[in-house]
């Protein structure tokens, strides 16, 4: 059983594709993480990531499928999916086999298993961006907090740096990041310590004013339990002030 270990992320990963292509194997397993017990008849490969190498995988995809192919290997690399990995790894042999037209290979179960994957983190970026509500703290800073499945914050940031203008903060409660910007930079800080996101005395008023809003015009015999969740899935309402009691 081969092993391919590697560290410092994706560049790392790259590193790991480049290394495989060297030695024109293919590995069983690429992980990085520690293996506490690797099986007694495999071999454990070390790879130490190097950017020039990592870049020449990532020129090879760009020639192949432009700046798309790109994305979607950022979009996968974030991903949650414990096979994250193995999908990615075929793929890009898939791309460095057959070129643009990989993206019609839809016979392939690698290929399909890959643009299943990054679809499931393309969506879940799409539903934060359109249902993350920010608010204001006694500072007047734009605070707010979610825990997605997929390591998803950094493509947010961007976004709200050009929708807000403002310095803000973002809190992946899953993986203990926070997302920040400054005014002038942003940047994804981990941390332990779990900074709380207390609202303004004034944002507390606004959203109780919005609770007896809803409250009074609500009609409940037409609730429509199921067209809310098309709008607002419940997985991210445990996030939002309006749906707390």
């Amino acid at each position: 059983m081969l092993i391919y270990q590697y560290s410092n992320g994706l560049d790392g990963f790259l590193s790991a594709v480049f290394r495989a292509y060297e030695d024109h194997a293919l590995p069983d397993l690429i992980t990085d993480g520690q293996l506490s017990q690797p099986p007694l008849s495999s071999q454990l490969v070390v790879i130490r990531p190097d950017e020039a190498k990592a870049l020449r995988v990532e020129k090879g995809i760009y020639a192949r499928l432009g700046m798309s192919g790109l994305h979607q290997i950022t979009y996968a690399y974030a991903s949650a999916d414990p096979e994250k990995n193995r999908k990615l790894f075929y793929w890009i042999l898939s791309v460095f086999k057959h070129g643009s037209e990989v993206q019609k290979r839809y016979q392939d179960p690698n290929v399909m298993e890959f643009y299943d994957m990054t679809a499931r983190v393309t969506l879940e970026i799409n539903h934060a961006l359109l249902h993350l509500a920010f608010c204001q703290n006694e500072d007047g800073l734009h605070c707010t907090e979610f825990s997605p499945d997929h390591n998803i914050l950094p493509f947010l940031i961007p976004h709200f740096v050009r929708k807000l203008r403002e310095p803000f903060l973002i809190m992946d409660c899953k993986r203990s990041l926070y997302g920040i910007f400054d005014g002038t930079e942003w940047k994804v800080l981990y941390s332990e310590q779990k900074i709380p996101l207390t609202p303004s005395s004034s944002q507390e008023i606004f959203q109780r004013l919005w609770k007896e809003y809803y409250r009074a015009i609500a009609i409940a015999a037409q609730e429509n339990k199921r067209l809310q969740d098309s709008y607002l899935p419940r997985r991210y309402r445990a996030f939002f002030s309006d749906f707390r009691t």
